[in-house]
């Protein structure tokens, strides 16, 4: 998981690299996850593009804060909606450090099969983001990488990736116009909390049984599935080890 070292973001990585617990590697290149891309640099776009391949770019938001910024032109920007599809967001006591990521698993399951569909629909890299890059981001990534055979312990270690940034990405927003309101609910405004990762897939296991079982319990077809863990897996990773052996 190497941070793409954009000059206009602070919390923008690729997810790949990661092993998997059987032995494979989650391929780099093809999937990364930020917080808006408004902050982009013209610099910062150039190379997504031009460098990172970056073909489809995934708005959680909607098209309520004006997509993507540049970074969406030329059709790369895609709006998918989290909360218009999951439900309003529930201002929890303690917000995403205890109840508000498991919370998630009763509501927006669907929302990870949508941005699958763009994923494995995409000729080149996919970024998904939201607004800070770490709830609604943190949710489908996380769901994501269980689904390609991430252990909780290296998931909840990329989600918790955001946590010594957030204060400087709060600045940033704060500085560029587009702070987190303040009235929005709890969790907007708290840094992420790997214990409320760790509780959501601790319930992922215990109630469904992991990832794949889940997603195809809210509705998610098997086949985008496969092609998800297909587009996302190196499995030749695991060859490689045994040819140097």
């Amino acid at each position: 998981m190497i941070d793409l070292g954009f000059d206009g973001l602070v919390n923008a990585r690729d997810v790949g690299g990661v092993a998997t617990v059987d032995g494979a590697v989650v391929r780099g290149g093809v999937l990364y996850r930020s917080e808006t891309p408004q902050l982009m640099t013209s610099r910062d776009v150039d190379r997504a593009v031009s460098e990172l391949g970056v073909r489809r770019v995934v708005d959680l938001r909607g098209s309520r804060w004006g997509a993507s910024g540049p970074l969406g032109d030329d059709g790369r920007g895609v709006g998918i909606d989290f909360f218009a599809l999951a439900g309003p967001p529930v201002d929890e006591e303690g917000s995403s450090r205890d109840g508000f990521l498991p919370g998630l698993l009763d509501r927006a399951g669907p929302v990870v099969g949508l941005v699958l569909e763009q994923l494995v629909t995409t000729d080149g890299a996919t970024l998904v983001h939201c607004h800070t890059g770490k709830d609604r981001t943190g949710f489908v990534i996380a769901l994501t990488l269980s689904l390609v055979g991430v252990s909780n312990e290296d998931v909840v270690a990329d989600y918790d990736r955001s946590t010594p940034i957030f204060e400087t990405m709060m600045r940033n927003l704060e500085a560029s116009g587009r702070s987190v309101p303040a009235e929005a609910p709890a969790y907007a405004l708290h840094p992420p909390s790997a214990a409320g990762a760790r509780a959501m897939l601790d319930r992922l296991d215990t109630e469904w049984g992991g990832a794949h079982a889940y997603l195809l319990a809210v509705g998610v077809d098997a086949e985008l599935l496969d092609r998800a863990r297909s587009r996302l897996r190196d499995d030749r990773a695991d060859d490689r080890a045994d040819d140097r052996a």
